[in-house]
């Protein structure tokens, strides 16, 4: 294997399967975007496994993170300390009273096109990058993961570099509970249509496992 780490004590190989790919594409946007400790992130789809890694990410870092997410993750993402509103209508007025000023930097972490998680309505496909534009007031300053053909036409950033070099360091992470992805529901070879469908229809509420 190219990249690998050791499971820390304490952490499941499930859990421990669920973290490479939304920790690493976490972890290079925060990286890319170039927030710095004591900034203001706004995270938008902070619902997703991307999202809430990010937030966490962020937390442990010390910045202050303004989170945009549907109830299913709501609660948890409040818990580790993130201030927490919905998106869709009024978002940018909602932002802006939490922040008390303006956003420094944004991120998108939202599924394009699609839900964020369970409990939340559809996010137009690209419709979110002029608001979190708005609220940082520089394009330069708005990261996606996802809607990069916005971003172009916008100006924002994108992040593409595929690189799994930190993997001690996010083992470490979770072997503390600071970096956890959510589960949502994990599946045997025989349920992999069952689980196809439920990850297609982009509302899974976190990874879906499967387990041979």
């Amino acid at each position: 294997m190219a990249a690998w780490a050791r499971i820390p004590d304490g952490v499941t190989a499930q859990q421990a399967a669920a973290l490479p790919m939304a920790a690493e594409t976490a972890w290079r946007a925060l990286d890319d975007l170039g927030v710095q400790p004591g900034e203001l992130l706004l995270v938008h789809g902070a619902g997703s496994t991307v999202g809430e890694a990010a937030v966490r990410f962020a937390l442990h870092q010390g910045i202050r993170v303004i989170a945009t997410a549907g109830r299913t993750r709501a609660a948890a993402l409040k818990e580790i300390g993130a201030q927490v509103t919905t998106y869709g209508d009024g978002m940018a007025e909602r932002v802006s009273a939490m922040a008390a000023g303006r956003v420094d930097r944004a991120l998108d972490a939202a599924p394009t096109g699609g839900r964020i998680d369970r409990a939340d309505q559809p996010s137009p496909a690209g419709g979110s990058l002029p608001t979190l534009i708005e609220l940082t007031g520089d394009p330069d300053r708005v990261l996606t993961v996802s809607d990069f053909a916005a971003a172009a036409e916008l100006g924002a950033r994108i992040t593409t570099e595929i690189s799994y070099d930190r993997m001690d360091e996010f083992a470490r992470l979770a072997g503390e509970g600071i970096l956890v992805i959510p589960i949502a529901r994990t599946y045997t070879l025989d349920q992999i249509q069952e689980a196809a469908e439920l990850s297609q229809s982009r509302r899974p509420g976190g990874k879906l496992m499967l387990v041979l």
